[in-house]
């Protein structure tokens, strides 16, 4: 066999790899490719691929740059640079390489609907919408093109729209994943939980690297229905945020009846395990005793085994709880600020700052409007990414600064006994607000235009937290019409205003105690 062969077999063998979504695999044998071909664009084009699924996107596009280098002109690694670029945040960058892409060929469908997409993620739905009905015109089949479609009209405000075309996408492409996730997506935002759920089990394939960690070994997974001899596990899916803001449900299915287990990040044992006490919680790669009567089924899946709507959303009000002897020590550390105080948190996960999410956590620039007439004591809550920017704005020594917050291998159990002792925490889409929402903490919680689906698109008040109100851009990258607002409630001494709970909506802020 040639070794020309032997590479083409290689890269057939890493596209199967890819396409069972064997994404470590399949990058690695492209890598074995180029030790043979270190000449060939294709395989340059097609590690880059495997590295946007990968979701290494400083790579990818070091991949793509090396094949259009070897081939100037080359579509196909043109379109997935300017995929990888959009991916990275890099709009602008992105933009410039697709309109190349179509400067080749400008009915080129995947470089309309990247472009699209593009356009969409920079906040310009219009254009974005009419790029994408191109593309649909052009390629009436394309599952893609569709469903790029139905979430530019979605976020452009045209709901029946949108759903019009992410249902065509789902018919087009029965097992397209990500085009049954994105329908999800618009369904709870238009209200409908009920049809949204078998929808959003998508995930699991759409997000195989995130969604959820390994099952237990030999282990059925549980159908929902029926009462197992034993345990049944709940595995934890995703980020910290999306852990802490479904282990309600294990609290749930064990007041029910069941014996409930819950996996999770390893270092949200301590804090899930203090505040689910009725509930065994262990770390992810735990195994079960007796894994012949045990059970198990994503963490996630269980809003759909319980028919959750708006309005049964289980424990809205409190279901965490911070350590008692941390409290203790913390309401001692914050004993001599005497006025009400106001928690600070800005900065998501960076690695979740991709794709339609670029823009989702605000500079702590924006928060300015807080400290022209400061109405509070503010507390960073921030910890890694994003806690630098407080040198670089003029209010930063306004500040109080916690250097050991949550200094040793747990997650948040520092953080929870401060939300404890804070009237407010002001924060961006993160973790913290999961905690502070299961905490019953008041929170405002500020939203980029285009949310992501748990928000849905309208309304100050959440189904999730009957603590949290909800302040929306007006327009894509607007942030300083939020925190004029925000600003000017701080300033009237309100605390929180969503929904009906313990501390009413205009209650004003107090001390804590």
């Amino acid at each position: 066999m040639s070794q020309r062969s032997s590479t083409a077999d290689l890269q057939q063998l890493a596209g199967l790899k890819l396409a069972a979504g064997d994404v470590r695999g399949a990058i690695a044998l492209y890598h074995e490719c180029l030790t043979f071909e270190r000449d060939n664009p294709g395989i340059y084009n097609n590690l880059g691929v495997a590295l946007i699924k990968a979701r290494r996107f400083d790579e990818a596009i070091d991949a793509l740059n090396s094949a259009l280098k070897l081939q100037p002109g080359y579509q196909r690694p043109l379109v997935n640079l300017g995929k990888a670029l959009r991916e990275n945040g890099r709009l602008a960058d992105a933009m410039v390489v697709l309109r190349e892409a179509l400067a080749i060929q400008s009915d080129y469908v995947p470089a309309l609907v990247n472009l699209g997409d593009a356009l969409a993620a920079s906040g310009d739905f219009e254009a974005a919408q009419r790029t994408l009905e191109r593309a649909v015109l052009l390629a009436p089949g394309h599952v893609e093109a569709h469903m790029s479609l139905g979430i530019a009209r979605l976020h452009g405000g045209h709901l029946a729209a949108a759903l019009e075309s992410l249902h065509h996408a789902v018919a087009l492409g029965p097992e397209h994943a990500e085009a049954h996730t994105n329908l999800a997506h618009a369904l709870f935002c238009s209200g409908d939980w009920a049809s949204s759920w078998p929808h959003f089990e998508y995930r699991l394939r759409r997000l195989a690297d995130r969604a959820p960690a390994a099952a237990p070994a030999h282990v059925t997974r549980w159908d929902g229905i029926g009462n197992p001899e034993g345990e049944i596990w709940l595995i934890g899916e995703q980020g910290l945020g999306d852990q802490l803001q479904f282990a309600r449900y294990a609290k749930l299915l064990e007041v029910s009846g069941f014996r409930c287990v819950l996996a999770c990040d390893a270092r949200l044992v301590k804090l899930l395990a203090y505040s689910l006490p009725e509930v065994r919680v262990v770390a992810f790669g735990a195994q079960p005793a007796n894994p012949g009567t045990t059970a198990w089924m994503p963490l996630m899946s269980m809003a759909m085994r319980h028919r959750t709507a708006p309005d049964t959303v289980p424990y809205p009000k409190r279901y965490l709880a911070a350590d008692s002897v941390r409290l203790d020590q913390w309401r001692a550390r914050l004993t001599a600020i005497r006025g009400p105080r106001v928690g600070l948190a800005w900065a998501g996960n960076p690695q979740m700052e991709t794709g339609r999410y670029v823009g989702r956590s605000p500079p702590l620039a924006a928060f300015a409007p807080l400290f022209k007439k400061p109405a509070a004591h503010f507390i960073s809550l921030q910890k890694g990414h994003g806690v630098e920017q407080l040198g670089g704005v003029p209010f930063g020594d306004s500040i109080l600064r916690l250097p050991d917050l949550d200094s040793g291998p747990d997650a948040f159990l520092d953080t929870a006994a401060v939300l404890e002792c804070v009237d407010l925490l002001i924060t961006s889409d993160t973790a913290i607000a999961h905690l502070a929402g299961g905490l019953g903490v008041p929170t405002w919680l500020c939203l980029m235009h285009d949310p992501d689906w748990r928000w849905m698109l309208q309304g100050t008040v959440s189904p999730w937290y009957d603590s949290m109100r909800l302040f929306r851009q007006p327009a894509p990258g607007d942030w300083a019409s939020v925190y004029a607002e925000i600003a000017a409630r701080l300033a009237a001494g309100k605390n929180t205003s969503a929904g009906n709970r313990t501390r009413h909506p205009e209650d004003e802020v107090n001390p804590a105690t």
